[in-house]
């Protein structure tokens, strides 16, 4: 367990560029601390906890780390970089007339920056967002495209969860966003807004999978498959999409014979506790309610599926120890973003949304 921490806590001051001398002093002091604290009887689990997380214990530590000074080509390009941008931008502007999108050179300073001081997975996940906004800017300005092109924001988060995840959950983990894309495609281009809302079942579709029981699955899978085809049948062969979606109780069915989903009080819980369950679950039936009744009375499927960002948001609120609002800002960054861009025909504007997250960030964690 001592190497272990040692181990973990090297890496982390590594990541800080720590000088190699601050390095050696502070695992030296370390690995002292945790033998006397070991010689007092303590356990591994106790000298963890009291030593601290060596993450938690390298941000401590941070100001009064020496940051390692390079004098090499790279950091000589990331001080050039400002220089570099503005020439270009200048020679474009004068010599082309493209001050707009000449300006979107400004974005080579962070991106060289993040180039040459990250990992090559940490420098993907801090790339994505200017790719992201390169490509959609492209889209919009080019073709006009402002939506669905917003669709490549999510790349972000799918970025993140494909290099950070283990991968036997990374199809869950990125199912939602798949979904998403996969919707706003098929409603913007095919007007299937509905039946087109049926890919969100793949993200359930796909939890099913790890079960360790394969004849649950089995049966899970195939209950989500008839409710679909008698969903579609009833749809398409009657017009009767409202009395398609009874089929939908097949699963609902399945997942209460499993035991999966459960009609019950904890007689643990206490009283607190028990009061946010149950609004919870008031939130997630209403929030289900809501989307059938505005897709099948007003045909709002391209926009119904918005209130079922109201269940992450509302259990971060009632679950989470300290509420944070950087916690809930991407799902309003979402509902601002879309609502704005479809309601009012502004996608080429409504991105600005999305600053929401890392001002969030910066105020709370300043």
């Amino acid at each position: 367990m001592k190497s272990k921490y040692l181990e973990k806590l090297k890496g982390q001051l590594n990541e800080f560029q720590a000088s190699k001398t601050d390095i050696e002093e502070i695992i030296t002091d370390y690995d002292q601390l945790y033998d006397d604290a070991l010689s007092t009887g303590k356990t591994d689990d106790e000298v963890w906890t009291m030593l601290g997380d060596p993450k938690e214990v390298s941000y401590d530590l941070i100001d009064t780390l020496r940051i390692k000074k390079h004098k090499d080509v790279r950091n000589k390009l990331i001080a050039l970089s400002p220089f570099v941008s503005l020439i270009i931008y200048m020679v474009l502007g004068f010599g082309f007339e493209l001050w707009h999108p000449g300006w979107l050179v400004f974005l080579l300073i962070p991106v060289v920056s993040i180039v040459f001081h990250t990992s090559i997975k940490n420098g993907l996940i801090a790339l994505s967002p200017f790719v992201s906004v390169i490509v959609f800017l492209i889209l919009g300005l080019e073709y006009d495209l402002w939506h669905p092109a917003w669709l490549v924001f999510l790349l972000i988060p799918m970025v993140s969860i494909l290099l950070t995840t283990k991968r036997k959950e990374t199809l869950v983990a990125i199912s939602p966003f798949v979904a998403v894309i996969a919707f706003i495609i098929l409603g913007t281009y095919y007007d299937l807004w509905n039946p087109g809302w049926l890919v969100f079942l793949i993200i359930p579709m796909l939890g099913i999978l790890y079960k360790p029981n394969k004849w649950i699955v089995l049966v899970y899978e195939l209950s989500f498959l008839i409710a679909i085809g008698f969903y579609l049948y009833m749809g398409y062969v009657y017009e009767l999409w409202t009395y398609g979606a009874l089929g939908f109780a097949l699963p609902v069915i399945m997942g209460i014979i499993f035991s999966d989903i459960h009609f019950f009080y904890d007689n643990r819980l206490n009283a607190k506790d028990r009061s946010k369950v149950l609004k919870l679950l008031s939130i997630i039936i209403l929030s289900i309610t809501t989307f059938f009744v505005i897709g099948f009375l007003l045909n709002g499927w391209v926009y119904a599926w918005q209130v079922f960002l109201l269940i992450p948001v509302a259990a971060i609120v009632l679950f989470d120890k300290k509420f944070r609002f950087v916690s809930i800002s991407p799902f309003i960054a979402v509902i601002l973003f879309f609502s704005i861009g479809y309601f009012f025909n502004l996608f080429h504007i409504s991105w600005l949304a999305f600053l929401i997250i890392p001002m969030a960030g910066i105020i709370e964690n300043a």
